[in-house]
C-alpha cells in the first residue's frame, strides 16, 4: 500500500492517539546513510515530544535487514505470541519485498503480518511494486468476495490508502513523495491485472511424457526422411572416391612420363655410342 502526500499525517495521528506508555515500542530500522540518520533524528524528536516509546536498530544492508526481521520483527506478530506494533524503515526496504524479507508473509499460511505495520520511507529506486500496490492482509474469502479486489481491506483502492482506511491490522505502507501517483500509473495497471489473473490448474496430464513422445516421433520422422546433411555426405564421399581415383591415375601418368624420360635417355646414349 502507499500513503499519498495529502494524507501524510494520517498514520502518525493514529499512532499518537492510540499509543500509551505500556504499548510496545516503535521499532526504527535505520540505514547507515546521511539521509536516513537525519530522518531518524527528526522522527525521534517527534516521538519523544509525544511520549511514544521507540527503539532504534541500525541496519547495514539487506542481509542485516533479513536478520533483524527474523530476530526482532517476526516475534512481534500476534501469531508468534507478540502484540503487533509499528516498524519504521528509514532509508532501507523500498527495493525488496519486505513481507518476505521481514518474515511477515510466511509461505503456506493464510494469516499474514499479524498486526505488524511497516512504514517505508526510502529514497532508493526503483520501488518494489509488491510493497506499493500490495502488502496488506487479504480479507477472508467468501462467496461474494473471491477476487483480489473484493478481498482488499476497506479504505484501500488499487494500493492507495483513502481516508476510510483504519490502521491496526498490519501491512506494508509506503510513504509517497509524489512519484508513485505521478509516474507509476502504467505499472499499477499492469500489477493489478496480474494479481487478478486466475491460477493455472493442473488437469493431471503429464506434460513431460507428451513432450518426450513428440520428440521421439520427430526423431523417427527425421530418421526415415533423407536429410540434406546425409545427401551432402554421400556426394562428398563420391567426390572423395573420384578424387582418389584421379590421384591414383595421376601417379601412373607420372610413372609413365618418368619411364619415357628414361627411355629417351637410353635412346640418346645409344645414339651417341653408335
Amino acid at each position: 500500500m502507499y500513503l499519498p502526500r495529502s494524507l501524510i499525517s494520517k498514520l502518525y495521528s493514529h499512532l499518537q492517539n492510540t499509543r500509551h506508555p505500556l504499548s510496545p515500542p516503535v521499532l526504527l530500522l535505520v540505514a547507515l546513510e546521511p539521509d536516513a540518520l537525519c530522518a531518524c533524528r527528526i522522527l525521534t524528536r517527534l516521538l519523544k515530544h509525544d511520549y511514544i516509546p521507540h527503539k532504534i536498530q541500525p541496519v547495514a544492508g539487506y542481509g542485516d535487514l533479513e536478520r533483524v526481521g527474523r530476530d526482532l520483527v517476526s516475534p512481534m506478530m500476534e501469531t508468534q505470541g507478540g502484540a503487533g506494533g509499528v516498524v519504521v524503515c528509514l532509508g532501507v526496504g523500498g527495493m525488496v519485498d519486505l513481507g518476505t524479507v521481514l518474515g511477515l508473509e510466511p509461505e503456506g499460511e493464510e494469516s499474514t503480518f499479524g498486526g505488524v505495520e511497516v512504514w517505508v520511507i526510502d529514497s532508493h529506486r526503483p520501488w518494489n511494486l509488491g510493497n506499493v500496490f500490495g502488502g496488506f492482509p487479504l480479507e477472508p474469502e467468501t462467496e461474494d468476495a473471491k477476487t483480489y479486489q473484493a478481498r482488499t481491506p476497506a479504505g484501500v483502492s488499487a494500493g492507495r490508502i483513502d481516508r476510510a482506511y483504519k490502521p491496526g491490522k498490519g501491512g506494508i505502507i509506503v510513504f509517497d513523495d509524489g512519484d508513485i501517483e505521478d509516474d507509476l500509473g502504467p505499472q499499477k495497471d499492469a500489477y493489478m491485472a496480474l494479481v487478478e489473473m486466475p491460477d493455472i490448474e493442473d488437469d493431471g496430464q503429464d506434460l513431460d511424457d507428451s513432450d518426450s513422445e513428440s520428440e521421439s516421433e520427430d526423431e523417427d520422422v527425421r530418421g526415415s526422411a533423407p536429410r540434406a546433411g546425409q545427401k551432402r555426405k554421400s556426394w562428398s564421399g563420391q567426390d572423395d572416391d573420384e578424387s582418389e581415383d584421379e590421384d591414383e591415375d595421376r601417379p601412373r601418368q607420372r610413372r609413365r612420363s618418368n619411364s619415357v624420360r628414361i627411355f629417351d635417355k637410353l635412346a640418346i646414349s645409344k645414339f651417341h655410342t653408335c
